[in-house]
């Protein structure tokens, strides 16, 4: 399979090259609305053109997600190809190109960084809503130059809504089944010719989309934000910014076993409704769940300041970043919670040229210091030993993490050099020192109330960066880029003489990815054609396999896994002003070398977790003038092979392939639109976060959203 996607790759983008030629001079330029329009990105820190960007950067304006009903981080899968935002609770697992981490402690960093106005933001600091955004951009890759802590396998950059020098402001109002009711409104304050203010509240409400009410939303978010510009070389843009969630956290549900404890991949134990989370048959021996309170509370306060040179711009960005997320809910018949809590203070300084040619630069020193710590406990229910069944324990800690101190510093550089008007050469490098200090209670053995353990360790390290651009025509470039990645180490919460291997120890991760791609454009601009061909060689994946059966879950690496996939981008202006895009990606993310210390046992030739070989995406947008405005009509689909939620593909933890359609439909007029929109049309059930537990087992599962739909009006004044 990966050589006819290689072999359908390579011939797409040599064919594209051959047949390119430079625009002329006295060709007519057709209509702006004929045509696609520039894109611009900042997921490289610079503002650049998309098509001119060496990486297969994925784009999505403001306006896409509002017509589409996307609210928060997990209902992007449906537009954005090559990944998988994986729902656990108060947490969001991102897998791009199936690079990611499914461990939700505070001493595992996710593999996909996210980052908002320049802030790494952790994982669970992603569930918030979305709103009052500029635009969503996602970098596949290894981004150890430019981004550091986090990006081994991508990033993820959300750019929000500055302030404005008006008084213009706009409201947004959606209504939907399951009682959702969803508002937004911002406004723009101009205080003077130099001071703008902008004020944005965003408030989610539903009743539930699990059976017994819980996965419901009662979420409100907020946004101050300040833009002054004394003088055309300053700008001072300040934020404080805040969210709380305090709706029914998400149940899960028994997988892998029907009503009379067949075995079977995609049927759920009490139920033919995969939303079912009730249960009160014989085995529910923990309990009968029930919806829970959720607890999350983040507050984040930050700004960018930027001096404008002659020809540079010198840019600091502070932040800091609160966090408070105490949730429980039921796994199958466990009450269980898991815990976190954050203060993380992070700032970046850096200086980028304004020219383009014939050099193109960016430096900067980054540094960041964040305290962490958090708990896992299952049959939290049960006071005392005893009260669920004679065989079942009370508030079993699983893992417990009191303290996890984190302190980076990194000075990274990026530079473009023009040999030719048409070629370019990039070079860029990054070296970073993380020191990390933790302490907590070793539950790996009875009465799971252990020895105490405490970790301390530092760890530097050097990423890189070389790629060659070539323009063949004036429409079409290609690019051949090489990179690393970098995680640093982390440690088992255990003391050292428990573990497998005489220590807490987990090495750190690294990733180098060859990526070579084709930036094309045809058809005096409406068609574009966009085609990257990658390979990752990833060395040290942290692993965990969950198992509800085993005192302490041991986290290892898996000395070597390899991805290597094609990703083809289409978008095309159809007839006048129509558009459709096609997405394909195929990706073959592989255990090389996985060997399991707790297990005893390889895994190698396996999937990777949440990695479909074959994801491919399809959409086509109609605009029909109507009166005084425009009637857009639009549908898109997603289909996706089978992938397993876990390493060693546990029964129970595998998702079939499967496909989702949604659909909206907008009136704009000039200052207001009417829409509606529908999501999973056909009502698929997808596993969302899964793992082997649960009782009876074999597989306890988050499920995605059934099918939603409702209706918005936006009023703009």
């Amino acid at each position: 399979m990966f050589k006819t996607a290689l072999t359908i790759g390579t011939c797409l983008t040599l064919l594209a090259a051959l047949g390119s030629r430079p625009a002329l001079a006295d060709e007519e330029t057709p209509a702006a609305d004929e045509t696609l329009g520039e894109i611009t990105v900042t997921a490289e820190k610079q503002i650049e053109n998309l098509q001119k960007t060496p990486a297969q950067v994925t784009v999505m304006p403001a306006a896409e997600l509002l017509n589409a009903g996307v609210t928060d981080l997990r209902q992007a899968q449906m537009v954005m190809p090559t990944v998988r935002f994986q729902a656990e609770g108060n947490t969001t697992q991102v897998f791009v190109r199936g690079v990611g981490a499914n461990l939700d402690f505070p001493n595992v960093e996710p593999n996909v960084a996210f980052n908002f106005v320049g802030t790494y933001l952790p994982r669970e600091a992603t569930s918030a809503g979305f709103f009052d955004l500029a635009q969503l951009e996602l970098l596949p890759g290894s981004q150890g130059t430019l981004y550091g802590r986090s990006a081994i396998g991508g990033t993820i950059v959300m750019t929000p809504v500055k302030p404005g020098f008006n008084n213009d402001g706009q409201v947004n109002l959606e209504v939907g089944n399951y009682s959702a009711v969803h508002a937004t409104a911002a406004q723009n304050m101009r205080v003077s010719d130099s001071l703008a203010l902008r004020a944005a509240v965003d408030y989610a409400y539903n009743d539930g989309y699990m059976k017994t009410g819980s996965y419901s939303k009662n979420d409100l978010s907020a946004r101050l934000s300040l833009l002054y510009n004394p003088s055309e070389q300053l700008s001072v843009y300040l934020y404080g910014q805040y969210a709380r969630r305090v709706g029914k956290t998400q149940n899960l549900v028994n997988k892998g076993l029907d009503a009379n404890l067949n075995p079977c991949e995609m049927c759920f134990l009490n139920s033919s409704d995969p939303w079912d989370d009730t249960r009160t048959d014989p085995l529910a021996l923990g309990g009968s769940p029930k919806p829970e309170d959720n607890h999350y509370y983040s507050g984040m306060v930050g700004g960018e300041f930027e001096y404008k040179f002659e020809n540079a711009t010198l840019s600091y960005l502070p932040s800091y970043l609160y966090l408070d997320s105490r949730p429980y809910y039921w796994l199958s018949t466990i009450q269980s919670t898991n815990t976190a809590f954050y203060h993380q203070f992070e700032q970046e300084l850096r200086l980028a040229s304004n020219e383009e040619k014939p050099w193109k630069w960016l430096v900067g020193l980054s540094q960041f210091n964040s305290r962490a710590s958090g708990s896992f406990h299952l049959f939290t229910n049960c006071g005392t030993p005893g009260a669920c069944a004679p065989f079942l324990p009370t508030n079993l800690l699983q893992t417990d993490v009191g303290g996890n101190r984190l302190r980076g510093v990194g000075l990274f550089g990026q530079a473009t050099y023009s040999i030719t008007d048409a070629t370019r050469v990039t070079f860029g490098g990054r070296v970073s020192y993380l020191k990390r200090d933790a302490f907590g209670v070793s539950v790996d053995a009875p009465p799971y109330l252990g020895k105490p353990y405490d970790f301390d360790k530092s760890y530097d390290h050097v990423d890189w960066k070389v790629g060659i651009e070539h323009d063949v025509g004036a429409n079409v470039m290609l690019y051949g880029v090489v990179q690393t990645g970098y995680q640093a180490g982390t440690f088992n919460a255990v003391a050292s003489v428990d573990s497998p291997s005489g220590t807490n120890e987990v090495k750190p991760e690294q990733l180098r990815s060859y990526t070579f791609g084709l930036k094309s454009r045809w058809l005096d601009e409406r068609l574009q054609i966009n085609n990257e061909l990658y390979y990752y060689d990833f060395h040290n994946l942290i692993i965990q396999a969950y198992s509800i059966a085993e005192p302490y879950n041991f986290i290892f690496n898996g000395d070597k896994v390899s991805v290597k996939g094609d990703q083809l981008d289409i978008l095309m202006r159809v007839f006048r002003q129509d558009e459709a895009n096609l997405n394909i990606n195929y990706t073959k993310a592989r255990n090389v070398d996985v060997f399991d210390p707790q297990a005893g046992h390889d895994w190698n030739g396996l999937a990777t977790a949440y990695a479909p070989d074959w994801v491919i995406q399809a959409g086509y947008t109609h605009y029909m003038p109507l009166g005084q405005g425009t009637l857009q009509l639009h549908a898109n689909g997603r289909w996706e092979s089978k992938w397993w939620a876990d390493y060693i593909h546990n029964f129970g933890t595998e998702q079939t392939d499967n496909t989702k359609f949604d659909a909206n439909v907008t009136y704009n007029a000039r200052n207001w639109s009417v829409g509606a929109w529908i999501k999973n049309i056909s009502n698929e059930a997808v596993i969302a976060a899964t793992a082997a537990a649960g009782i009876p087992g074999p597989a306890t599962a988050y499920m995605e959203d059934p099918r939603t739909y409702g209706l918005r009006v936006s009023v703009k004044y």
